[in-house]
């Protein structure tokens, strides 16, 4: 019998969560070359919000990370754990109780069709809004859309 091979944890992670990434990146790439960038961007928003899953996932985190609240600090919080999860590099600007900024300088998410540039608000939509229905996001610079870094604001109106 062959002898087991040892694989450390952190490949295991890394191989999985670039093979993910690369996944979603190809699916986004072949349906936006087969009909266009805004089915393309429909269709993902689509695929995370049937039967709730996006919403299951954030709840998920809530819970286990025991965040409680609905300010945009929880909001950041829960994006603390998200980005340790996948691996992405963030230095927060500004976190407050209304306001967080942050800006994000490595991402596996990155995706090189400025066109699809969009899926990262998609995302980040569907988690805010989760967390808390008054709260908005802007991104006013993305690596997606060719920028040095994403740059996200999220802020509750009052």
């Amino acid at each position: 019998m062959a002898k087991k091979i040892s694989i450390p944890l952190e490949l295991k992670y890394d191989f999985a969560m670039r093979g993910y990434a690369s996944f979603v990146a190809g699916i986004l790439h072949a349906i936006r070359e087969k009909y266009g960038s805004a089915e393309a961007l429909e269709m993902y928003e689509r695929a995370l919000t049937i039967g709730d899953r996006i919403k299951i996932l954030i709840n998920r985190l809530l819970t286990i990370f025991k965040i409680e609240g609905n300010d945009a600090e929880a909001i950041a919080k829960w994006w603390d754990i998200w980005f340790e999860l996948c691996g992405i590099e963030v230095t927060w600007l500004e976190r407050e109780s209304l306001n967080v900024r942050g800006k994000v300088t490595k991402c596996p998410w990155k995706i090189e069709l400025r066109e699809l540039s969009d899926r990262c608000s998609i995302f980040n939509n569907l988690v805010i809004k989760t967390i808390n229905p008054k709260a908005t996001f802007e991104r006013p610079k993305g690596m997606c859309a060719g920028d040095p870094y994403c740059e996200f604001v999220t802020k509750i109106e009052e």
